[in-house]
Order: structure tokens, then C-alpha cells, then sequence
């Protein structure tokens, strides 16, 4: 059985990583999930690689999105790529090995982030027109039952805010808006896999790579620092999420995300509420006010 990444380190895999040639570098990434172990490695060539590991099959549907889209108008068709070069999965230790890119994520680079805001939905709106083709659909129903089970998770982990996330599920239901279009969608667009280069913004972590309205990705991109102003015990400011729609649509005139955009917030927020219980249960004073910003957005809609 593979180790958990909850509990895993690098040394659980050393000795087999050592086997298909591959050594690891002192370097560490600071900007990590604390359910995912992100590995630098140095190939027997001397070539810097990353291994990222999973303990299921997402490994390997993982590596197959990411083969997809390398092999798309949004990969090495591109110069440069707008993703790393997918190597190679590893199944006896689950690792997925890829190209290691220069550079950081958006999410640490604070002052200058504003500088990449644009770019970063310019080469996000280029994958959503890309000719890739994800194997999941990702419709508003099925992320209406997806809330419903966030919100049952959100019941076991704790039961005290079981009724309010419950609450939300139900608004989302209620006020599903049907997708106009769907495209290839990253699934998880935010700073945090927005990898800033010399000359170059490239995406990572492809695990939800699907087809989703193209709302979804705008919104959860534009409300990344909504925790911010949470932890201030404020309303968030939406001027970030006005001009991403307006830059959005901008570079793609037909698509009409207004429509959308309050129900892909509200179900953000359900996600965020959820991730902070499971991931970052020391801040799970926030889940709350991430539920009641969802239900708000939702309200105001009607």
C-alpha cells in the first residue's frame, strides 16, 4: 500500500524513485497542500523534474489530461507551453513525473500579482478555446450534487455548521443556472497554479482538468483573496471579479458569463468551506463565513 500524503515523506519513496534513475534536490516548494507531496528530482541526465504522487488512480487520469492538452493547441503546439511536459507515471510508487518549471506561483508573488491579472485570464480564455478534449463534463447539475456532498462532508467534519452548509446546497439547487456553452476547463484556476516565469505564465496541477462552464474557472480565479478579506471580518470587494469578467469577455466576445456568475461563486464557497475543514482545520472559524457569502451571493441574485 502507498503511504498517505497526509503522512508520507520523501524518504517513503526514495529508494524506489532511485530505481527509475531519478535523485532528489534540497529544494522545497513553499507553496504545497497539505494533502499532496510535491517532490524535486534531478534525472540521471541531470534534467530537474517534478514528481507529484497520488495514492489513487487520479494519478494516472492526471497524466492522461495532461498528455491530452501537450499534445493540444495549448501545449507544444504552443511556444512557449502553456503547461509542463508531462514525463512519465510512475504506478509502483504513484508519481507522476513532469517537466520542473522556473519560476513561482502567482499566489507568492503578492505586490507584483496584479501585473500577471490580465495575462493570466488571456491564457486562461487560449484553454478554453484549446482543442483538447477532457473525459470529464462538469454541468451545473453535477456540481449541485456535488455540493450536496460537500455539504454532508462538511456535516461529519462538523456538525455545527451542518445546517447552514446544507442551507447552501439547497440554494444552489434552487438556483442553478443551466450552461450556455461548455469548454476545457482547468478546474482549479488560481494563483496557486499559476506559475509565473522570465518570459512565460504556464498552469499547473491538471487533476480536474474538465469541461465546465467557462464561468467556473473566471470566478474561482477573481475570489482567490475573498479569504483575506474574511479574515478581516469584511465583505469581499468585487472589483477584482468585475474586471476579470470584463477581460474574460474581452478576449472572447460571445461568451456571457454574468449569467453564471453568482451560482459558480456561491458553489465556490461551499468548495472553500469544505477544503478549509479538511485541509486547514486551525482556520475553521473561516468555514462559516465562506458558507454565508455563498448564501448571500445567491439572494442577491434572485
Amino acid at each position: 500500500m502507498l503511504p498517505s500524503p497526509e503522512t508520507a515523506t520523501a524518504t517513503d519513496w526514495l529508494e524506489t524513485l532511485a530505481n527509475h534513475g531519478f535523485r532528489p534536490e534540497r529544494e522545497t516548494f513553499a507553496t504545497r497542500r497539505p494533502d499532496q507531496l510535491t517532490i524535486p528530482l534531478v534525472t540521471a541526465s541531470g534534467a530537474k523534474v517534478v514528481a507529484k504522487f497520488f495514492t489513487s488512480d487520479r494519478g494516472a487520469q492526471t497524466f492522461a489530461n495532461m498528455n491530452a492538452l501537450w499534445t493540444s493547441s495549448f501545449g507544444a503546439q504552443r511556444q512557449p507551453p502553456s503547461l509542463p511536459q508531462p514525463l512519465d507515471f510512475l504506478l509502483d510508487c504513484g508519481a507522476l513525473i513532469m517537466e520542473r518549471l522556473d519560476g513561482r506561483p502567482l499566489a507568492e508573488l503578492h505586490a507584483s500579482a496584479g501585473d500577471h491579472f490580465e495575462p493570466a485570464l488571456r491564457l486562461l480564455a487560449d484553454l478554453h478555446q484549446c482543442d483538447a478534449t477532457p473525459v470529464v463534463k462538469r454541468s451545473s447539475r453535477s456540481i449541485v450534487r456535488s455540493a450536496e456532498r460537500k455539504a454532508a462532508r462538511i456535516a461529519e467534519l462538523s456538525p455545527t455548521h451542518a445546517a447552514l452548509a446544507k442551507e447552501l446546497a439547497a440554494a444552489l439547487e434552487a438556483g442553478r443556472v443551466k450552461e450556455r456553452e461548455l469548454v476545457p476547463s482547468h478546474g482549479d484556476f488560481s494563483p496557486r497554479n499559476i506559475f509565473v516565469g522570465t518570459d512565460r505564465l504556464t498552469l499547473i496541477d491538471w487533476d480536474r482538468f474538465q469541461l465546465a462552464d467557462p464561468a467556473r474557472d473566471v470566478v474561482y480565479f477573481a475570489a482567490y483573496d475573498w479569504a483575506d478579506w474574511l479574515r478581516r471580518g469584511r465583505m469581499p470587494n468585487r472589483d477584482n471579479l468585475k474586471r476579470a469578467i470584463e477581460i474574460y469577455e474581452s478576449v472572447r466576445p460571445g461568451a456571457k458569463l454574468k449569467r453564471a456568475v453568482s451560482f459558480h461563486i456561491a458553489a465556490s464557497c461551499l468548495r472553500r468551506a469544505l477544503s478549509i475543514l479538511e485541509l486547514w482545520p486551525d482556520q475553521s472559524w473561516l468555514a462559516p463565513a465562506w458558507l454565508q457569502v455563498g448564501l448571500r451571493e445567491l439572494t442577491a441574485a434572485k
